[in-house]
C-alpha cells in the first residue's frame, strides 16, 4: 500500500510520520510469529519507527503489523477500526506471548483419504506439560463433514424390537458408524479423525498454510498470517480484526475447534 495515502490522513500522520524510508521492504518484513509478538509488545521496534522517535513508539509498532494493503486510507473505516484496537491494546497494557491461553494455530492440510486429496483445518494449542516443557497440541479439526467423510444426513436404521433380539442388527452400523449415533449427539471430528487415521484410510501429505489466532485483547480476536510480497508492509500481519463481545469469544472458540 502507498504509504502517501495514509500520510494524508490526520490520526495516521501522527502515527506514521513522514519518514522516507517508510516504503523500504526490509522495514516491514515480519519474518516469523515469534518477531511479530517481540513488534506488539514493542520488544523488537523497526528502524524506522526508531528512527522517527517521540513518543507512541508502541502504537506505531501495533499499526505496523496490519495487513495495510486492506485500509483504503487514514480516514476508512478499516483505519478507524485498527486505531480503536490500538488504544484498547496501549489502554490495557496487552502482551502476547508464545505460551498464553487463548493462542491457537490454524493449520490448512492436504491429505489422502481413498485415493482423493481433500483439505481439513488442524487446530493446535500450545501446551503446558509438566514445569517448563510445552509442546503444539492438536485440540480440533474441522472440514470432514464439508469433505462429505461424515454425513450429518445419514440416518442408520436399527429396528425399535431389537432388545427382543439381543440387538442382532448391530452389525449394520459397522464400519460406517455415524448414521446410527444419538441425535442429539454431535460427532466428535477429532475422535474421527483419529480413527481414520489409525486405519490408514486418511494420511497427511503436507501444511499447506497456517493462520493463528489470537483472543488475548478485551474485545478483539484476530488472526495472523503470512502476507509474502514484495512491496508494503509484509510477511506476518494481522487480517482479520473482530470486535466480539468476551462472552461470545467461545462461540468462535468452538467454532474454529470443531466447526459448530
Amino acid at each position: 500500500m502507498c504509504m502517501a495515502m495514509m500520510i494524508a490522513a490526520p490520526c495516521f500522520a501522527q502515527t506514521w510520520g513522514s519518514n522516507p524510508e517508510l516504503n523500504a521492504f526490509a522495514n516491514y518484513y515480519v519474518k516469523s510469529l515469534n518477531e511479530f509478538m517481540h513488534r506488539f509488545n514493542a520488544d523488537e521496534i523497526p528502524a524506522f519507527i526508531q528512527e522517527e522517535g517521540g513518543e507512541n513508539m508502541r502504537q506505531r509498532c501495533i499499526i505496523a503489523l496490519f495487513d495495510l494493503e486492506q485500509v483504503p486510507d487514514g480516514k476508512s473505516e478499516a483505519a478507524q477500526r485498527i486505531l480503536k484496537f490500538d488504544s484498547v491494546v496501549c489502554a490495557n497494557k496487552t502482551m502476547l506471548h508464545i505460551t498464553d491461553p487463548g493462542l491457537y494455530a490454524e493449520a490448512r492440510c492436504l491429505f489422502k483419504y481413498k485415493k482423493k486429496d481433500i483439505e481439513l483445518n488442524l487446530v493446535l494449542v500450545y501446551e503446558n506439560i509438566r514445569d517448563d516443557y510445552y509442546r503444539w497440541a492438536i485440540a480440533g479439526v474441522n472440514g470432514l463433514v464439508e469433505a462429505g467423510i461424515i454425513d450429518t444426513t445419514a440416518y442408520g436404521y436399527i429396528n425399535p424390537v431389537q432388545h427382543e433380539l439381543h440387538f442382532s442388527e448391530l452389525s449394520q452400523a459397522f464400519p460406517h458408524m455415524n448414521g446410527y449415533f444419538l441425535r442429539s449427539r454431535h460427532v466428535d471430528q477429532l475422535s474421527f479423525l483419529a480413527g481414520l487415521a489409525e486405519s490408514g484410510t486418511l494420511q497427511l501429505v503436507g501444511c499447506q498454510t497456517v493462520t493463528y489466532w489470537f483472543t488475548q485483547v478485551p474485545g478483539y480476536v484476530f488472526s495472523v498470517s503470512l502476507h509474502p510480497r514484495l512491496k508494503g508492509n509484509a510477511g506476518w500481519l494481522i487480517h482479520d480484526l473482530l470486535e466480539v463481545k468476551e462472552e461470545d469469544k467461545s462461540r468462535i472458540i468452538d467454532y474454529l475447534i470443531a466447526g459448530i
